[in-house]
């Protein structure tokens, strides 16, 4: 069913056209982006809810409970993680949870609980005020998304979702933190604008609200990255160069949402800093995060071993990764068997090694692995992409 890449030697994809012949299209949709994985595998139980792919009580206990949770009555669907885990204040996450919870006394909410109030928006006096109104509807809340640069991020899912709450829990979960936290923000400082006028007759210009929320946005976030004492301030970590004779290689995976791809993207530099290579890869489908992880480490190993580079020190921000490769991790699971091949491949070459490092000093591979599918499926580069051109100047001062 599956043929060779042609880019690749050791590439697979799958052979649509027999899968095409042989299928409806809704199932051959679905085997199609099946991802592939190089090394293949003897068939095998594996309990997902463990790293080590074998059951355990706990791990049992665990998802019973999560299904109770999800069941039970007065739950409200919705990926509320996401929401929780955006990069914004306490307060605007908050409010985010209210609105999509429907509990914002809009003036259509505040008349189907029968108190007496105008129903028209205070800004535009033109239509009735309502959740979507307050932040997507109104003239002067969409030169506020154009000012803050997030219009992109907004308008086209207007032409895609009607109603706030998934509007909401889109962008949460499908944005990075940081740009979801910038969104949150924007529409917490849109509300407080509304109330301002409802109370006070005062308003905002759009042109200064707009302005007001990105720098609240990058205060709060700056504060929260750097702290306010010495204290605070140690847990921040930049890229470190290795000693002299050895070559230091940072590994990243990630994900692509809008391409529905698993990325990874790795890159070498010497002990002065200075660029030797880089490498990065893509597959179709979104792998579990660990398994991303190890095969990036995996893929920047053996590409290593392939330009036959000595005193390799690999730096990976999974710590669990990390973990299991020096701890004597064993299981039945995608993630156990790359485990166990990293583990080969280290143990034939004893002047590699492979570390933990805090995200902060791994942006250039994670900058790598963003990009990984603008270039073909598996690339190899001998020159600064430019994409990393910036973080590396900043590395070396």
């Amino acid at each position: 069913m599956y043929v060779n890449d042609l880019f690749s030697p050791n590439g697979k994809f799958w052979n649509s056209l027999l899968i095409r012949e042989l299928f409806d299209s809704v199932m051959a949709d679905v085997i199609v982006h099946v991802p592939l994985v190089e090394e293949v595998h003897e068939d095998k139980w594996n309990w997902k809810e463990e790293e080590n792919g074998c059951y355990s009580v706990r791990s049992g206990y665990r998802l019973w409970r999560k299904d109770q949770v999800e069941s039970a009555s007065g739950g409200v669907d919705g990926d509320w993680c996401s929401l929780w885990n955006i990069k914004a204040p306490p307060g605007s996450k908050h409010l985010l949870w209210r609105i999509c919870r429907d509990c914002l006394p809009t003036r259509t909410r505040l008349r189907n609980y029968h108190v007496n109030c105008p129903l028209r928006c205070p800004f535009c006096e033109d239509m009735m005020e309502d959740s979507w109104h307050v932040f997507f509807g109104c003239n002067t809340t969409n030169r506020c998304w154009q000012i803050t640069g997030l219009s992109n991020i907004i308008d086209h899912r207007l032409q895609n979702f009607h109603d706030v709450k998934s509007l909401i829990l889109d962008i949460c979960s499908k944005e990075d933190s940081m740009t979801a936290g910038r969104v949150a923000v924007m529409i917490d400082t849109l509300w407080k604008n509304r109330n301002n006028m409802v109370w006070n007759n005062e308003r905002e210009d759009y042109s200064k609200l707009g302005l007001n929320a990105f720098c609240s946005w990058q205060e709060w976030f700056l504060a929260q990255r750097y702290g306010t004492n010495e204290e605070n301030r140690s847990f921040i970590r930049r890229w470190e160069p290795p000693e002299e004779g050895s070559i230091k290689c940072n590994v990243d995976a990630g994900y692509n949402n809008s391409r529905g791809t698993t990325n990874r993207g790795w890159c070498m530099r010497d002990h002065m800093g200075r660029f030797m290579f880089a490498g990065a890869a893509w597959d179709v489908g979104h792998y579990p995060i660990l398994e991303a992880e190890a095969l990036a480490l995996k893929e920047a190993i053996q590409r290593a071993i392939d330009l036959q580079v000595q005193n390799v020190i690999f730096e990976s921000d999974s710590q669990r990764t990390v973990q299991a490769i020096r701890s004597n991790h064993q299981g039945v699971s995608e993630f156990s068997c790359i485990i166990s091949s990293i583990h080969s491949l280290l143990l034939n070459f004893p002047n590699f090694e492979v570390k933990f490092v805090k995200r902060q000093a791994n942006s250039v591979a994670h900058s790598i692995a963003k990009a990984a599918d603008s270039w073909t499926r598996r690339s190899l580069f001998d020159m600064i992409l430019l994409c990393i051109e910036q973080l590396l100047l900043h590395d070396m001062n």
